[in-house]
């Protein structure tokens, strides 16, 4: 049978498109990549990749093989993962990452069993903003709280545990307040408060173009704005009600987000016994 790395190899081929990015991505020599293809089409006797254009394409062969290849290389990834979880250690220290949006109180619990079970772990807790997902791909957490809005099931395990609403609110001091029925024209002359993505490579989201953007770097800093009458903004209904914030009105003519909340990890990385704790904490509320 032939080498699990060579079908790797070819793999990482096609999703580059090129001999030469392939072997920059898996820091091997190009003639080394060059050899674990022609392994493969040695020992099983076919052409995978075509020899006539300038970009490697896949032959008929290889288009029939591909699929099986990543089905394949899937399947020793997933016994590669769960073989580690089995035999896993106590993680010296985890990096978990929250949604800004997602209330701490609901959080609170988890990091007290965590306390309690697993006292010398260090634990680097991050509030971020819209860049939960890219944190999690760029390996810079080891799971995710965030709202998933958009989803990468390649390479990123995702369990739902919770939805978040995120009205529009404004504050009963503001200039535009005594309108009895605000528009969304009436809201062009006065600034919508957007906290900035908490990483750079993500981009911000729910923004009303045509409108004075104030942008902060934190949530408690754009909920006193907003509060004050200065701007207006998305804040979750839950946190509104919770901490009986009476002096701001939902706005009727900004659309009503409704976000679903997901807790995440990178399917290619095995979960220790702390992970796993924090992956299984919200089972109740998971709904799958």
């Amino acid at each position: 049978m032939i080498a699990l790395e060579h079908l790797h190899v070819i793999h990482v081929i096609h999703q580059e498109g090129s001999f030469r990015k392939a072997s920059e991505k898996l820091f091997k020599a190009r003639s080394a990549v060059s050899y674990s293809v022609k392994q493969v089409e040695e020992y099983y006797q076919v052409s995978i990749f075509s020899r006539d254009t300038y970009r490697p394409e896949l032959t008929r062969d290889g288009q029939l093989l591909m699929p099986k290849i990543q089905q394949l290389l899937n399947a020793a990834n997933e016994f590669d993962v769960f073989a580690k979880q089995m035999t896993g250690e106590v993680e010296p220290e985890l990096r978990l990452s929250v949604g800004a949006i997602f209330p701490i109180e609901k959080v609170t619990g988890l990091l007290t069993q965590l306390k309690q079970h697993f006292p010398e772990t260090i634990l680097h807790l991050n509030i971020e903003t819209a860049s939960g997902e890219r944190m999690l791909l760029d390996g810079l957490v080891d799971i995710g709280i965030y709202a998933g809005l958009t989803q990468d099931t390649q390479r990123v395990r995702y369990r739902h545990i919770d939805q978040i609403r995120l009205p529009a609110y404004i504050s009963n001091q503001s200039s535009i307040a005594i309108q009895a029925d605000m528009t969304v024209k009436d809201l062009l002359s006065v600034p919508q408060v957007v906290v900035k993505s908490s990483y750079k490579t993500s981009p911000d989201s729910g923004i009303l173009e045509d409108t004075v953007h104030w942008y902060v770097s934190d949530h408690h800093t754009k909920k006193s704005i907003i509060r004050s009458g200065l701007g207006w903004g998305r804040l979750s209904s839950d946190e509104v009600q919770a901490e009986g914030l009476d002096n701001l009105i939902e706005l009727n003519c900004i659309d009503k987000l409704e976000v679903p909340i997901y807790m995440a990890c990178a399917k290619n990385k095995a979960l220790g016994p702390v992970a796993k704790m924090i992956w299984h904490y919200f089972d109740e509320m998971s709904t799958t």
